[in-house]
């Protein structure tokens, strides 16, 4: 026994549809779902979900590699500090994921070892101003140029002709 649909067109033809076609199209469709839509939908959800979650302190990893500590958090954007006094603002897409504490390479503190007999490293602030202060000091050594002497035209009228092409 042979499953068949009939179909009549407007002008009373009629169109025979095979079951087996409704229902192989019925199963693409699903197997599309299942292995495409579906997981998407869930790493979507997933993705929300953590950043809805995140806080001040927590360790992440930027799509770009990078780690860092999220200093704060607001609706679209987040300031994460890279390394100690170095913050910029991402996205939080910009964001792939929190970096537990087991999964860390290496110890990451906000404290910096003074090696023994080495001076300290100024800070970012000191460090401007000490730049401003020496290029002050050779602007200070540079001394202004010279005024330049007025420039007078020759004293002969003649001016040269105007060129003009010639014809060949």
């Amino acid at each position: 026994m042979r499953l068949e649909a009939y179909a009549f067109v407007d002008h009373g033809t009629e169109i025979v549809v095979s079951w087996i076609w409704v229902v192989y199209i019925v199963v693409i469709g699903g197997f599309i779902y299942l292995m495409m839509i579906r997981p998407n939908q869930k790493r979507a959800a997933d993705q929300k979900q953590m950043m809805d979650t995140m806080q001040p302190g927590a360790r992440v990893m930027l799509t770009s590699g990078l780690f860092g500590t999220i200093q704060a958090v607001g609706d679209q954007q987040m300031v994460v500090e890279l390394a100690p006094g170095m913050a910029v603002t991402v996205v939080k897409q910009a964001i792939a994921k929190v970096v537990p504490e087991s999964e860390e390479e290496f110890e990451y503190t906000d404290e910096h070892e003074q090696i023994e007999g080495e001076p300290a490293e100024p800070s970012a602030i000191e460090a401007v101003d000490s730049v401003k202060k020496d290029a002050d000091e050779v602007a200070a050594d540079v001394e202004a140029p010279a005024e330049a002497p007025d420039f007078e035209p020759p004293a002969d009228d003649t001016t040269p002709a105007p060129r003009t092409k010639s014809k060949k």
